[in-house]
């Protein structure tokens, strides 16, 4: 039976070992999946922020690291579906190609989908 790979990777807040906080992930392998990955990515953030449903229950708490300091996604974060990375965007997720990712002293404060300017 052929899988699906997905690592879900906390980002959002850096790598800050004076206070504890540490960039995480997990990967887990999933009956493969069909369809919108973009669809994955909204259910694995509603479930990590709801801490319920059985991606987050069966897979990604038993997996998580003793030093995570919260499960839910947020914006920065990262889901990774057969490799192909997708970042948590302020609206939605975007392929981390296509991501403007904006960041203060480690801190992602945010990430919006790139444009591409015409020139006129």
């Amino acid at each position: 039976m052929e899988k699906t790979v997905i690592k879900v990777t906390w980002k959002a807040f850096g790598d800050k070992p004076d206070i504890g906080r540490y960039i995480s992930s997990v990967t887990f392998e999933v009956p493969k999946q069909v369809g919108n990955p973009y669809g994955i990515c909204e259910e694995i953030f509603r479930q990590t922020n709801t801490y319920k449903g059985g991606l987050f229950e069966g897979f990604i708490q038993p997996l998580m690291s003793a030093t995570r300091t919260h499960t839910a996604l947020s914006v920065g974060d990262e889901v990774e579906i057969d490799g192909q990375v997708y970042v948590c965007g302020d609206f939605g997720f975007y392929k981390i190609e296509e991501a403007n990712i904006k960041q203060i002293d480690g801190y992602v404060i945010s990430v919006s989908k790139k444009r591409e300017v015409q020139n006129v």
